[in-house]
């Protein structure tokens, strides 16, 4: 099967990191090309021949306009030329344009979008168009029974729905931590994620002032539009010696490993496959029980601890919980190994192609 996958940009990101894991397990079986919109500063490799249709995003309202009608010309093209079998775009950047594209070239009937966040929080421009053009690829992936309930509620039929959850990204060794020096003399809990509102680590940071524990370290992974803002909140309560913002790393598993827990602070997900990374790397998690996802990858008290949405106290006292209790992190650990082998790569990757 020839099998085209396009998405925006190959940076940092939940969905990049699915996409990449997706198409590598893709190519062992299948032919297959990747498509950027914008290639340039790849963060993971991708299978397939790569394509850069060199057409970069802009904040430029009327440039961002521009840019959708180029994106379809240019992937129309493509399309024409290389005749796919199955056509699958991820994240709302090129669904809109691999929509139009697919719509001009006759190849609706082999077109799989694919929706990573929940639309609730999507632009009111994409809420507004979302209704008429989503309804018209052969099908919708949703990734969680969530984002699948969000879309229905925007008059998206069922009938083009399929919910496929993201793989288990998170590294193909399913170990338990292994005995080498840890990445940071001092003990810590990990935050990874894109530093933007969303993800919540303003709200990861007052949990963590509250602890109460000077000998825990905080570190988070990731880059984003609020780090500036983050590192000043760091400065206001007064934690700058125990808060480390690393950036992205190239070693994310090792940093799973050796912390004390992972924490999830998101306000809003669609499917946080950084929890199965966790888990797959025999880290304990906590969550908030944010929309959507965390309930659907976690059993509370089994493989992670859920806390309510937003609730910053409760988030501390969990947290507080995992370091103190050497069992409770063991039962964690174990449970979520046996958890992240549902999402196995290669049984996701097929349900795409079926």
């Amino acid at each position: 099967m020839k099998v085209l996958a396009i998405i925006d940009m190959p940076r940092g990101g939940g969905a990049q990191r699915v996409m990449s894991v997706l198409t590598q397990e893709w190519c062992k079986h299948h032919q297959v090309t990747t498509v950027f919109f914008d290639a340039s500063n790849p963060r993971y490799d991708y299978g397939g021949e790569i394509v850069d249709l060199r057409v970069p995003a802009s904040g430029n309202p009327l440039r961002k306009v521009y840019n959708v009608g180029l994106r379809a010309r240019r992937l129309s093209s493509l399309l024409r030329r290389e005749c796919p079998d199955r056509i699958i775009s991820f994240l709302d950047g090129a669904n809109f344009a691999a929509v139009i594209a697919t719509a001009l070239t006759g190849c609706l009937d082999r077109f799989y979008m694919s929706v990573h966040g929940n639309p609730a929080w999507f632009p009111f421009v994409f809420r507004v168009l979302l209704p008429w053009l989503y309804r018209l690829p052969d099908g919708v992936v949703a990734v969680s029974r969530g984002v699948k309930r969000e879309l229905e509620s925007l008059r998206v039929p069922t009938t083009r729905i399929l919910v496929i959850p993201n793989p288990n990204a998170g590294m193909d060794r399913q170990v338990a931590k292994p005995a080498s020096v840890s990445p940071l003399t001092n003990l810590f809990i990990l935050g990874v994620g894109r530093l933007g509102w969303e993800k919540g680590f303003d709200l990861l940071l007052a949990a963590f002032r509250g602890l109460g524990r000077p000998e825990i370290h905080l570190v988070i992974l990731g880059e984003g539009e609020d780090r500036a803002m983050l590192i000043n909140l760091v400065q206001e309560l007064g934690i700058e010696n125990r808060v480390h913002f690393l950036g992205y790393v190239t070693d994310v598993e090792t940093w799973y490993r050796h912390a004390e827990c992972f924490v999830l602070s998101s306000r809003h997900e669609g499917w946080p496959s950084v929890l199965m990374e966790a888990m797959a790397n025999g880290c304990p998690v906590v969550s908030f029980d944010c929309k959507y996802g965390p309930s659907e990858i976690i059993q509370d008290g089994e493989n992670g601890l859920l806390v309510p949405e937003g609730d910053v106290e409760e988030l501390t006292k969990t947290i507080d919980r995992v370091l103190k209790d050497e069992a409770l992190r063991r039962n964690l650990v174990v449970k979520g190994l046996e958890r992240v082998k549902m999402f196995d790569v290669r049984e996701i990757a097929a349900r795409w192609l079926v």
